[in-house]
């Protein structure tokens, strides 16, 4: 009787113990137990550690993993946001600030509002086409959610920056990238995909890095944002601060050699500059200026290349 009794007691002590271990792992801001596939079974789970420069997520589809990193000599601070998506999940995706109206005049608003309309857990900027819309000049081959929007633009290897080479996305996860003519609009409809950015240079292609574009374009110190894809379903977004006193920026081909290092077969290079941003549960992690707190907004923007939904993002009269 005594020997089912201390049985008893010391399945209940492991119990607990199990209990604040996993509670206290979560205080930690790690993930909670995961399923087989990497995810929750059900739930959601949000650790938020500014101060340390440390993200998490993770729901019973994705899961994000964020840090930010930084150097002293020369001066950098970037964030590394690795992403894993469940087969049969939402994929990354362009996220419209109004899907009747995607490109209409005067239809932008700030990268940290649109996520919080849409619910969008994880963001960067896009290919900011909207201006090259305004200016009129070649826009690059632009795809929307199936619908072509632009079916111009500039011959391969051009002198321009943005050259205006291609990253198309695919609803079944898939990311591919393009010299700016090599694929009319249609030929992109045709295999299935789903938006078409036009910016560039592509940065990786079958893991091979497109030495001679970096070596071309995008060389000043400047924010650069650039994704990439390791396999379908597993993909890292990243974003490079610039022009201020902690983060001088850099060259495109310093993302570029980060997502190699990384092991992405693709990455692309989006627009730079002011309209860089990174968005987690609808607050703006990157500092854009030195006054103040440094949380200036990026460029407002008709879209942002986004994934995952929740319910949890503040409203949008909170602080971003």
């Amino acid at each position: 009787m005594k020997t089912k009794w201390f049985r008893g007691l010391a399945c209940l002590i492991a119990a607990v113990l199990l209990i604040a271990a996993v509670y206290a792992a979560e205080a930690e801001g790690e993930f909670p137990e995961l399923n087989e596939d990497g995810f929750l079974d059900s739930g959601e789970f949000v650790y938020e550690n500014p101060e340390d420069g440390i993200w998490r997520y993770a729901s019973d589809t994705l899961k994000i993993e964020i840090f930010r990193r930084e150097q002293k000599k020369p001066a950098r601070v970037w964030y590394e946001a690795e992403i894993w998506c469940a087969e049969g999940s939402e994929m990354p995706h362009m996220v419209p600030n109004n899907p009747e109206k995607w490109f209409a005049n005067k239809n932008a608003d700030y990268p940290y509002k649109i996520c919080r309309k849409t619910g969008t857990v994880l963001a960067v900027n896009s290919d900011y086409c909207q201006t090259r819309m305004q200016q009129k000049i070649k826009v690059g081959i632009i795809i929307r959610n199936g619908v072509i929007y632009s079916d111009k633009t500039l011959p391969a290897k051009a002198s321009k920056f943005p050259n205006l080479d291609c990253m198309a996305l695919f609803p079944d996860g898939d990311m591919q990238v393009y010299y700016s003519n090599e694929k009319t609009a249609q030929e992109y409809l045709d295999d299935g995909a789903r938006d078409v950015l036009a910016f560039g240079p592509w940065m990786i292609r079958d893991g091979e890095m497109n030495t001679k574009a970096l070596e071309k374009y995008g060389k000043s110190k400047a924010p650069r944002t650039a994704v990439g894809m390791v396999e379908k379903g597993h993909y890292f977004f990243m974003m490079l601060e610039g022009r201020i006193k902690r983060s001088q920026g850099d060259s495109i081909q310093f993302l570029a050699e980060k997502l190699q290092e990384k092991g992405c077969q693709t990455a692309f290079n989006l627009d730079g500059g002011d309209t860089c941003t990174i968005v987690f549960m609808g607050r703006q992690l990157c500092k854009m200026t030195d006054d103040g707190n440094g949380k200036r907004s990026g460029r407002r923007t008709s879209d942002i290349l986004g994934v995952g939904t929740s319910d949890l993002l503040p409203s949008l009269d909170d602080p971003f």
